[in-house]
């Protein structure tokens, strides 16, 4: 199953500087033409070179709130990240209210699914008998393993994502409406589980809404009333390692490199005593996804006030709903052991010539990158500029 890149560049605003090429985990920015291109077989979706980006010349943007007018009747999704934001219970039914205000027939909250999908990945890695699970809830984890990790993809637990799972049981409960179902989303990453803006036709949800997109007309009806809603805890804590459930066989990380260093051990077996690895590449875990406002250290001390009056059951949704078969986000690879071993070959071949700077000054993140280029045809080592001016040096000695 093909997953489209979120992140979209924009020309005017790129001053050429090359930090989102340095930026990228998996090598999926080059400069073309004096243009950036993201090659969209490599990219994750993890927003690393946005965030490196200080001229805003790359950016993430979801559904606007003008495809409510599209549906009949339209639901919202409300992540646990979000809800985690507010510091009280008043605040956070103030917020669901001012979320239903934009237009919304129903505004949904996601925790108690939250809730379900935490529990289930527990119960999972407990029947484990060898090896360990690896959690499945971020898209970002999936396609970094895909990307780098291939040895882990059995690893993977074949959980579906939360708001996929809420959004069948709304399209159940709804079925015969002209249904429009929107994800309110903390991180690039989530962008991607919806049918809209990137065509992801696989997906439950219709739309994907950036958080910061949305915040300055949430804020316009912030003390306009507020919405009776309850909050599952085990849902809230599923968003933020630092209150998750500690056991001496779960590894709990969150950070990009830190996961990054932790696939790269266990892809080793070197951390094969651990049952389940939940790990969240945003710092803080999901209450630091890059669309949210907010403190996210704060937030960790929010669980309290938010379910002390009263915390809602995980939902009994049926164990079908909960697994999917679709886990793959890439296209499969069909060449066979001996093209790829000779394909692997002649980039050796071609990075022996390459001065291996790393420098970027071609437009590739990698001397590699600009290797596997040539082989394929698209670029010359002439394109390397150390190197040409090298031969242009060289000639002009003799």
């Amino acid at each position: 199953m093909k997953r489209k890149t979120v992140v979209t560049y924009t020309l005017s605003k790129c001053i050429k500087c090359l930090k989102c090429v340095k930026a990228c985990p998996v090598s999926a920015l080059t400069m073309v033409n004096n243009r950036i291109q993201v090659n969209q077989s490599r990219c994750i979706n993890c927003g690393q070179c946005i965030q490196a980006c200080h001229n805003k010349g790359l950016l993430a943007k979801g559904s606007t709130l003008e495809d409510i007018n599209s549906y009949d009747y339209t639901v919202c999704m409300v992540p646990s990240a979000m809800t985690s934001m507010c510091s009280t219970l008043k605040q956070a039914q103030e917020v669901f209210n001012a979320i239903r205000m934009l237009g919304f027939d129903e505004v949904v909250d996601l925790s108690p699914v939250e809730g379900q999908m935490l529990h289930e990945t527990q119960m999972l890695a407990e029947s484990v008998e060898s090896g360990n699970g690896i959690s499945s809830q971020c898209p970002v984890i999936n396609r970094l393993i895909e990307t780098q990790y291939p040895m882990l993809i059995d690893h993977l637990l074949p959980l579906n994502y939360a708001s996929e799972v809420q959004a069948k049981a709304i399209r159940r409960r709804l079925e015969g409406k002209n249904v429009g179902i929107f994800l309110c989303c903390e991180c690039e990453a989530k962008l991607e589980l919806a049918k809209y803006p990137y065509g992801n036709w696989h997906c439950e949800t219709d739309h994907a809404l950036a958080l910061v997109d949305i915040l300055p007309k949430i804020r316009e009806h912030m003390h306009d009333g507020q919405m009776d809603v309850s909050f599952c805890r085990e849902g809230l804590q599923s968003c933020n390692p630092a209150v998750m459930l500690q056991k001496d066989d779960y590894l709990i990380a969150d950070g990009f490199d830190k996961v990054s260093s932790i696939l790269s051990m266990e892809e080793f077996g070197l951390l094969d005593s651990f049952h389940l690895m939940d790990l969240f590449p945003c710092f803080n875990g999901c209450i630091g996804g890059h669309l949210l406002w907010g403190n996210s250290y704060l937030s960790r001390n929010n669980i309290d006030a938010l379910t002390h009056e009263k915390s809602v059951p995980i939902t009994d949704y049926p164990i079908e709903d909960l697994y999917t078969p679709n886990l793959s986000v890439s296209e499969g690879d069909d060449r066979s052991l001996m093209e790829k071993m000779e394909f692997f070959r002649k980039v050796n071949e071609q990075l022996e010539k390459l001065p291996g700077y790393d420098c970027s000054a071609c437009g590739m993140q990698t001397c590699r990158i600009m290797a596997e280029e040539i082989v394929k045809g698209n670029k010359t080592l002439n394109d390397c500029r150390i190197h040409a001016a090298m031969k242009k040096e060289e000639a002009n000695d003799h």
